[in-house]
């Protein structure tokens, strides 16, 4: 790959690396890259393994980049297996319509970052080899979650789930050296409180697919004190228990603006333990702070993220998916 080629692949990959840009493909479908996946420098498409939120629906797939979108046909893509899994063409010119089951996305040149030196291709430890992973790591825990809390769904009523997420998270919460420290009958005064808080009520506004604006009210929630709790418990319980029950409960307007929220929300502080453990990696959201955590959780289990993490939770959450288009 020439020199030129391959720096213009990596400003795309750069673009593409920020999973709080909303976007929006030729056929008027809103588009997010939760994950930029890996550059490929060798035969096939220019992108792999990218998660992608699609009109709601979670994808992983391949991405081709083209200066001009006739390329993709000069180049004789249709017809090499190794191109069945694109699902975004990503090019400066629309110049004709590409009849493939793929979304086009056109991106202005202007637009692209610069190519200055990061700490992306840093060694971090065995289970990361580059920051570009960190948000698969942060998919990966919070579509955990979220199949976990749609399995709960599945058994019982929502303010039932909610309790239930709630004891769950404070019984391993109690369990582990924090600041500050809560006694048990404060943790059991805030459980009792917020079962029957704005954080339950939220979850019935979004199974009754309530209009309302979802990145403000999560929003004030972490502003808003309900009992006894800090606001970083407050935050941890969100993230937690509210965030993947709304997201199994969502419809797909709403699951695109609980991503939003997701990965655009500031972290209220730094963790000791993970800047401990992983020095490079800044704090500054909490989608940062939760696939470090992933990382420490898979790195327990002594298991690297892989596709078939993924394929777990696509049998649970019918907004998954893995694969070659056409998507839903």
């Amino acid at each position: 790959m020439k020199d030129k080629e391959l720096e213009l692949q990596q400003r795309i990959h750069r673009l593409i690396s920020d999973p709080s840009k909303v976007f929006t493909t030729v056929s008027g479908k809103r588009l997010q890259f939760l994950s930029p996946g890996f550059i490929n420098r060798e035969k096939g498409p220019d992108f792999r393994d990218v998660a992608i939120l699609l009109n709601g629906s979670i994808i992983i797939c391949d991405c081709e980049f083209h200066k001009n979108a006739s390329e993709w046909l000069e180049h004789k893509h249709s017809n090499d297996d190794e191109y069945n899994r694109v699902g975004v063409h990503i090019v400066f010119n629309n110049d004709i319509p590409i009849n493939q089951n793929f979304e086009t996305l056109i991106i202005e040149p202007e637009l692209l970052p610069t190519n200055e030196p990061t700490d992306g291709e840093i060694e971090i430890n065995e289970f990361l080899d580059t920051l570009d992973e960190l948000q698969n790591y942060a998919l990966l825990r919070l579509l955990r979650k979220t199949s976990e809390a749609k399995l709960l769904l599945e058994r019982m009523p929502i303010e039932n789930a909610f309790e239930f997420s709630l004891r769950n998270f404070l019984n391993k919460y109690r369990s582990r050296k924090r600041r500050p420290v809560y006694k048990e009958e404060i943790l059991e005064e805030v459980i009792q409180t917020l079962k029957n808080s704005e954080m339950l009520y939220i979850l019935y506004d979004i199974a009754k697919q309530a209009d309302f604006n979802v990145p403000e009210r999560f929003y004030k929630l972490t502003k808003t004190r309900i009992d006894k709790e800090g606001k970083n418990l407050r935050l941890e319980i969100l993230l937690n228990c509210v965030l993947p029950l709304a997201l199994a409960l969502t419809n797909e307007e709403q699951r695109i603006s609980l991503f939003v929220w997701f990965w655009s929300t500031p972290a209220l502080n730094s963790y000791g333990v993970l800047t401990r453990k992983f020095k490079q990696i800044p704090q500054n959201f909490i989608w940062q702070q939760q696939g470090m955590l992933e990382i420490l959780y898979q790195f327990d289990k002594k298991t690297k993220i892989s596709n078939s993490n993924f394929l777990k939770i696509g049998e649970v959450l019918n907004f998954f998916h893995i694969g070659a288009p056409p998507f839903p």
